[in-house]
């Protein structure tokens, strides 16, 4: 009477066992299962719509739209990528590589007999490129962690069938029921372990990407001009090889360039001035200090607004002839380690005229 007792005891220990493991198993497969809404495009109709990129796959790209709907856009050779250029609309030709994940576009042109849309043109604007290279330089990281995520639901679900397969082994062969019971515990405790592992993966990928958009300044260098002139002086030179120097040891940057004019001349003349300002120590941080042209946000000339002192001075003057540059860092990546100070700002000499 007692071993039968104990053998029922043995078998409830193994059932339960192996339903834990497998409602483990069930909930750390459901944290990864989300199936977006699919958008189709009437074929050999014209069709425009706008959304953001979230993926490409070379001349293919999948769009998510305002409605959260996720379609398919085809580029060909005769496709025109198109940048939004000035306050009149203008339009400049760009290259079709710079349509990346995290890119705000329209795309125009007809639907195929697959539901994709044929692309002729892609237009975008300024604000969301500079947002794009941001993204880019996540992207690829947390797409590798959610490999790795389905990687491990599909072990578990491989050990989930071993553990099946030993429960017919024990009801074959009492004499290992002991053995084979500790064994099972033994692998329950492993399964619980990778699952909470797994659910832990999937909130650390959810924090990054809630903190995409989550840019802090690292360091900041202001550099002034002569005036009418966009040439860096050696001080300017040495001040953005300092900054330089800190962005190499960051990862998941970006630069930031804002180039300024006093109110001396006309309006035309200081913006095109302060847009020289602006390209020329964007070129000077590539060329001299090693940073990548997609680490650089684009260039922006701002004319004479924003001035940092009085334009009724000479001394006023000659702090509005300036180039603004800020070290970024991205919060859903890495920060920069003691990188939270920020640069002293220096004042122009008194050899600036």
């Amino acid at each position: 009477m007692m071993m039968h007792r104990n053998s029922r005891a043995r078998r409830l220990m193994r059932t339960t066992a192996l339903i834990s493991a497998e409602a483990l198993l069930t909930a750390t497969l459901a944290l990864s299962m989300v199936t977006p809404n699919a958008r189709t495009f009437p074929a050999n109709e014209k069709s425009k719509v706008q959304g953001v990129i979230i993926s490409r796959d070379g001349n293919t790209l999948k769009l998510r739209t305002e409605d959260d709907s996720v379609g398919t856009i085809d580029l060909t050779d005769t496709t025109k990528v198109q940048l939004k250029h000035g306050i009149f609309g203008r339009k400049k030709a760009m290259d079709v590589s710079k349509l990346v994940p995290g890119l705000t576009v329209e795309a125009q042109g007809k639907g195929d007999e697959k539901g994709d849309l044929v692309a002729d043109r892609v237009i975008f604007d300024p604000n969301s490129m500079r947002a794009s290279r941001q993204i880019d330089t996540v992207v690829s990281p947390i797409e590798a962690r959610q490999g790795t995520l389905e990687n491990r639901a599909g072990q578990l679900e491989g050990r989930t069938n071993q553990m099946e397969n030993r429960q017919g082994q024990l009801e074959s062969a009492q004499k290992q029921t002991d053995q084979t019971v500790g064994q099972v515990q033994t692998q329950v405790g492993q399964v619980k372990t990778t699952a909470d592992q797994a659910t832990q993966g999937v909130t650390d990928v959810n924090k990054r990407v809630s903190d995409l958009d989550n840019y802090q300044v690292a360091d900041t260098a202001t550099v002034y001009f002569k005036i009418n002139s966009s040439t860096l002086s050696p001080q300017a030179k040495q001040d953005l090889d300092t900054l330089a120097q800190k962005a190499q040891s960051a990862k998941g940057y970006a630069v930031e360039v804002a180039g300024y004019a006093d109110t001396t001349g006309n309006a035309a003349l200081n913006q095109r001035l302060s847009d020289r300002r602006a390209e020329a120590v964007t070129r000077y941080l590539e060329q001299n200090g090693n940073i990548p042209i997609h680490r650089i946000l684009t260039p922006t000339g701002m004319g004479t607004s924003h001035e940092a002192a009085d334009n009724g001075t000479a001394q006023g003057r000659k702090l509005n002839r300036r180039v603004e540059v800020k070290l970024l860092v991205n919060q859903g990546v890495v920060s920069t380690p003691g990188a939270s100070g920020t640069a002293a700002v220096k004042q122009p000499g008194d050899s600036v005229k």
